[in-house]
């Protein structure tokens, strides 16, 4: 059998009520160079008995546990033969004429990494019936439609946004160090790979079209926040400040931001819980030592240098 060009990759876990509309969006527009993989995580309902019905051609593979994400990923992982990698939510949307459009551009500039833009719309009871929430997000800030080969470019442009989300980005499967594995146990686990991974991509390609429907459902992880899961936040990028290679000041100033960011956020949701969660502040401020490529006190005159005096000041106050 010839390699596959693509692996679509889905790790699925309780979908049933949104997978049928996940598959109708990708069946029309699958060539016999597309593989399809699902990784069943020991999902209660019916996600595997769908996926032998509608897509007879896919590889099911059945975790006889459930052991979260991370590790369906992982495995899907492992099990891929395509050229390039592509991870998909079963409960999103893949846009019509995508995966067409995805082949012809990586036949024509053949990058290590392909990133677009996607849309979110409000979890609904069918298709027909959903309502749009945003309908263009930007996940890269840089050109688009030209193949990119700057580091700096690169990690800037995907700081600037922080959308680090699988289904964002398409990867050259040989470009995929083997030690990068998806955190088990932890949310937040595309936040710990995906900005390291970038260090390993050279030549980037960013299409600034809308090519997921992001379905939002309720409950997500920034809005149920608790004790393990601010830890796992803070936890996603420690140690990253030592990866990385040199880089520009504009480069390390958006990293060292979007660090604080996260920082600041978790600080306000611990004294919003109190008790436990106030004993994980000073891990967070060390994690963010580790993780930002500028200190608090660089951090801080390189937000008045830019004239970002409010953002300064609030860091200045509450670091």
């Amino acid at each position: 059998m010839n390699q596959p060009w693509l692996s679509l990759l889905f790790p699925m876990y309780r979908v049933e009520p949104w997978l049928k509309a996940c598959i109708d969006s990708l069946k029309p527009q699958l060539d016999e160079g597309v593989e399809l993989v699902f990784v069943d995580d020991a999902s209660p309902d019916g996600s595997a008995a769908l996926v032998e019905q509608l897509l007879p051609q896919a590889r099911l593979i059945r975790q006889p546990l459930n052991r979260g994400v991370s590790a369906a990923r992982n495995r899907l992982l492992d099990e891929a033969r395509g050229d390039y990698l592509w991870f998909i939510d079963p409960d999103d949307l893949v846009e019509a004429g995508v995966i067409p459009r995805l082949k012809a551009l990586l036949e024509r500039h053949r990058p290590d990494l392909l990133s677009c833009d996607f849309r979110v719309f409000d979890d609904g009871a069918s298709t027909e019936s959903l309502k749009p929430r945003h309908r263009h997000i930007a996940s890269f800030e840089g050109p688009a439609g030209v193949v990119m080969d700057d580091v700096d470019q690169r990690l800037r442009g995907f700081f600037v946004h922080g959308q680090f989300h699988p289904w964002s980005k398409v990867v050259r499967r040989a470009c995929w160090p083997a030690g990068l594995r998806f955190p088990e146990g932890r949310v937040f686990e595309d936040m710990a790979v995906y900005p390291r991974l970038l260090l390993h991509t050279p030549r980037h390609l960013h299409i600034a079209e809308v090519w997921i429907a992001y379905r939002q459902r309720g409950g997500s992880l920034l809005a149920t926040l608790d004790v393990k899961r601010l830890d796992d936040w803070t936890w996603a990028l420690a140690g990253l400040a030592a990866e990385l290679p040199p880089l520009h000041d504009d480069t390390r100033f958006e990293i060292a931001h979007f660090c604080a960011r996260t920082l600041l956020r978790a600080k306000r949701r611990r004294q919003q819980l109190g008790g436990e969660a106030l004993a994980g502040l000073t891990l967070d401020a060390e994690r963010f030592d580790s993780s930002s490529p500028l200190t608090k006190r660089e951090l801080l005159a390189a937000y008045f240098r830019r004239g970002r005096w409010l953002r300064g000041l609030q860091w200045w106050r509450n670091a």
